[in-house]
């Protein structure tokens, strides 16, 4: 009899709260700047730190490419993301509920980093002038500190869009494999990048550096409850740069803390997008 009361009253519960209550979920869409094993091992411990600060689970999402995260981003398919400058403030041209809630600081670059265009080390070409008429490779056309940012010092360089052509290389290593087989000209990668090539970064020389750039934001993707926002972000900014819980949960992602931003730092990368013509 007992027991019996006891299922009542477990199926009464199941009644008043339905499931979607107990399976609460924050979907977390992550911008596959590496590999997807890569990005996984290195966010794997952020996501078990917001899942144990937030009291629920946090799914990392990983899409085969920069346009397919994008596409899913501004669909709503992730709660939270993180992404590079240039596609923040593209998705947040088309949704406007996306905000960022934190940036994040590496311990090479801080809390802004750049970009550089390489050669080989013998290369002929000894000016970004010279690329005029020659391959370049690059990552992915949504990347900021492998292409866009790049494109911007080809402008002021005097080359337009069509002066050069642009092959897609998806990730920085193959990059820099194209220009040391000579498949291109030169290669567009972050310039924090370059000492971390698998073929070796003194293989190459840089023809230049560009201006510095707000590093990458976690996000609001979607409109969320303002209290788990509010909550995401107090999270996030405990992960202080230097601080010992932030060096064990961010390292594997070779970040090392999140620090304030807002919307309006991320000016900087709408007027680069406007002046090559992607925004």
């Amino acid at each position: 009899m007992k027991r019996g009361i006891f299922l009542l009253l477990v199926l009464a519960i199941l009644i008043a709260f339905p499931f979607s209550a107990f399976s609460a979920e924050l979907k977390f869409g992550l911008l596959p700047r590496l590999t997807e094993k890569e990005m996984r091992d290195g966010f794997t411990p952020l996501a078990q730190y917001l899942e144990k600060e937030l009291g629920m689970k946090v799914d990392l999402i990983i899409p085969k490419d920069f346009d397919t995260w994008k596409k899913e981003a501004i669909e709503g398919k992730y709660d939270i993301a993180y992404t590079n400058p240039y596609l923040y403030v593209l998705v947040k041209n088309a949704v406007k509920d996306a905000e960022p809630l934190a940036i994040a600081s590496e311990p090479e670059s801080g809390r802004k980093f750049d970009g550089t265009i390489i050669v080989k080390k013998d290369s002929p070409i000894k000016s970004i002038a010279d690329l005029k008429g020659k391959t370049i490779a690059a990552t992915d056309p949504g990347s900021a500190g492998a292409y866009l940012v790049q494109m911007l010092m080809l402008q002021k360089a005097g080359i337009k869009k069509d002066d050069v052509k642009i092959i897609f290389e998806k990730k920085r290593d193959p990059v820099a494999e194209a220009v040391l087989a000579g498949k291109a000209d030169a290669g567009f990668v972050r310039d924090d990048d370059v000492e971390k090539l698998k073929v070796g970064g003194d293989k190459f020389r840089r023809l230049g550096v560009s201006d510095p750039i707000p590093n990458w934001p976690i996000m609001t993707a979607k409109k969320l409850d303002p209290t788990l926002t509010s909550k995401i972000k107090a999270a996030l900014l405990k992960l202080k740069p230097g601080d010992l819980k932030a060096i064990s949960v961010l390292g594997p992602a070779r970040i090392e803390g999140f620090v304030e931003t807002s919307d309006k730092e991320y000016n900087v990368m709408r007027e680069a997008a406007k002046a090559v013509g992607t925004f």
